[in-house]
């Protein structure tokens, strides 16, 4: 979701952001939370909205009558007298927030301890026409016994696990489900689970053998796409800038991408969805059971692959950095298959077919394509 341009009325507006504040759970909690430390300017909208949602959420308050409102104004233009003639150095002015919702409070920058008013006349207007607006709950802020209820956020554990370029990971949850987790991945979820769900956050890639809980489903979220099976086994490739792919297995599982997919789509065993991310497009195909599970079992399978998508996979699976010299304007596509190999001999497998020279340095790797001069040459010396 891009909340970049978000305004406070915009929060209010978004059933997501609604139910949070509402009915707060953990999935929401850690999905607002990351949205919100991506986009650390929009913390102040979004603490400004909840406190809209919670005040909307009140019980109708009670009608006023015409001696109540008059002496309402009175009280209001009272205060904000006093308040223009507050000094800023003189007192500081206490805040009280409306709801101690944790990820909102630990963001953003805190108030200033006092105002300073350019205009003190404009400023009486402007509160004046603010109050204007909301009489009826600024009535029952001032005079009645109405409490605004707090929130509870129950406190939530974490589990994380990541792994390095060069490392996989072979991880059995707390329901006994069994993951491998490629390397350069990420794996984050609620200790335990919770009780009427398993939910599981994804970056990177993994192989998820599901156990199986008729009560619960489980459910992978990548890249604000949803994967729920119950008892199943599949692949999920999420990195960033490349195509998501959900490979299914065994079982069946149901996919879903608020704003692109209408309706759930459904996987049998056999059958792959593959989501552009950047043009929200998806197709359903047939997958080589070896090129999608491979990894897990030391196998590197290059299919046609783009040299991009190529790279990456190298440097996660030896912990390197490649960098590129004299790449051709055409895209490289690579093919190959190679069982718990060195790098060196994986390289020197590709380089013929794709036409380059490189050189290790450590972690440093270089790959320098060769024009067409230097290509014919190596021809002619060949069949010499």
């Amino acid at each position: 979701m891009e909340i970049s341009n978000y305004t406070a009325e915009d929060f209010v507006l978004d059933p997501s952001f609604k139910k949070w504040v509402l009915q707060p759970n953990a999935a929401s909690n850690l999905y607002w939370e990351d949205l919100l430390v991506k986009n650390p300017s929009k913390y102040k909208e979004a603490k400004d909205a909840r406190a809209i949602i919670l005040r909307l959420n009140t019980k109708t308050q009670p009608k006023m009558s015409d001696r109540e409102m008059s002496d309402l104004w009175k009280d209001i233009d009272s205060k904000m007298s006093e308040v223009v003639g507050l000094k800023a150095s003189s007192k500081e002015i206490k805040v009280i927030p409306l709801n101690s919702l944790s990820t909102l409070e630990r963001g953003g920058a805190n108030p200033p301890s006092g105002f300073k008013f350019l205009d003190s006349f404009r400023f009486r207007v402007a509160g004046i026409l603010l109050m204007a607006f909301s009489l009826g709950f600024m009535y029952s802020w001032f005079f009645s016994d109405a409490v605004i209820p707090e929130v509870d956020i129950p406190v939530v554990a974490m589990v994380e696990h990541r792994t390095v370029p060069g490392v996989k990971s072979h991880l059995t949850l707390s329901d006994g489900s069994q993951v491998i987790l490629n390397s350069g991945s990420e794996l984050k979820y609620v200790k335990d689970f919770e009780k009427d769900r398993r939910e599981v956050y994804l970056k990177g890639e993994a192989f998820f053998n599901i156990a199986k809980d008729s009560n619960r489903h489980f459910i992978v979220i990548s890249k604000d796409t949803k994967t729920t099976a119950l008892g199943t086994s599949f692949n999920v490739r999420a990195y960033e800038g490349e195509t998501l792919n959900i490979s299914l297995l065994t079982g069946k599982v149901a996919v879903n991408r608020e704003g692109v997919m209408k309706e759930a789509v459904f996987l049998d065993p056999g059958e792959a969805l593959r989501i552009d991310m950047e043009n929200d497009r998806f197709v359903k195909t047939d997958f080589d059971r070896d090129l999608v599970i491979g990894w897990t079992k030391k196998w590197i399978i290059f299919q046609k692959t783009p040299l991009i998508e190529a790279i990456r996979v190298l440097e996660n699976w030896y912990g390197v950095k490649i960098q590129i010299a004299r790449q051709p304007g055409d895209q490289v596509l690579l093919s190959g298959r190679f069982q718990d190999e060195t790098l060196e001999n994986v390289l020197e497998g590709l380089k013929f077919s794709a036409r380059f020279d490189f050189a290790i340095d450590k972690e440093n790797v270089k790959i320098i394509f060769k024009d067409e001069d230097q290509t014919a040459y190596d021809m002619i010396k060949t069949q010499e």
